[in-house]
């Protein structure tokens, strides 16, 4: 009897962090309705567009949204795929420009972790790792209670994608009628979108810095180096960020 009752009591706990995660995952996925998702359906108008004018088909920008999921990435293969690089370089090319994910990752991660969750279920999640849903889900997730954590960024995350395929569809076949410039506008409206929201999230000052020393040394160093521009304004503009901060705060103690 004393089995029985206890048997009953962990399959309603189970079934009560389910119907918890359910309801997690649906808030997320409402809560990316909006400014998130009208930046990513331009975006991805853009991309099915561009792609359009290559031999690159309409399947290929769907899934390439699923398995990706990272814009510059899928720019990446479309224009490499126009120029005839083999597969593997192809590859290679969308993983190096996929890295950039791998600091979120690590910062992400002990947000997400729950005793509740298989370890599986943290490689599936990393995964949805983007840009979008890691600023704009970073602030949220920690002020609820970690058991709904993974589920509510799955649902944000999952809705941008599936948001992206469809818009990536639809610029493709309406790429007649969408003129080149405003194809590329809307493509680069994603690392805009990027620095407002993470403007708009600064809290601290070694945020506020890092944005102020990042803003300042990206067109330094492209006037210098415009192929490492990138690179180089990171690092260099995140460590200059840092002794900043450091130094200042060493000051007022």
């Amino acid at each position: 009897m004393v089995r029985r009752r206890l048997l009953y009591a962990g399959d309603a706990a189970d079934s009560l962090v389910m119907n918890t995660q359910a309801a997690a995952f649906w808030r997320g996925a409402r809560e990316s309705i909006g400014a998130p998702i009208a930046v990513i359906a331009a975006n991805y108008v853009g991309l099915g567009a561009f792609a359009s004018a290559t031999a690159v088909s309409v399947w290929a920008i769907v899934v390439s949204t699923f398995t990706i999921w990272a814009l510059p990435g899928q720019l990446v293969m479309v224009d490499m795929w126009m120029v005839g690089a083999p597969w593997v370089a192809v590859l290679l090319a969308v993983m190096l420009t996929n890295v950039r994910f791998l600091p979120m990752s690590i910062t992400i991660m002990p947000v997400l972790r729950d005793p509740a969750h298989p370890r599986w279920r943290y490689y599936v999640t990393a995964h949805f790792i983007a840009m979008t849903s890691w600023v704009v889900c970073m602030p949220r997730l920690q002020q609820m209670p970690s058991v709904e954590r993974i589920s509510y960024f799955i649902g944000f995350s999952l809705t941008c994608i599936v948001v992206g395929a469809v818009f990536g569809a639809l610029g493709f076949y309406a790429a007649g009628s969408i003129p080149p410039a405003v194809q590329l506008g809307l493509i680069f409206l994603t690392p805009i979108n990027f620095f407002v929201l993470l403007a708009g999230e600064v809290r601290e000052r070694m945020g506020a810095l890092a944005l102020g020393c990042g803003a300042l040394a990206g067109p330094l160093f492209h006037l210098l180096t415009p192929e490492w521009s990138v690179i180089l304004a990171g690092v260099i503009g995140g460590t200059l960020a840092f002794w900043i901060n450091k130094f200042w705060g060493a000051r007022r103690e």
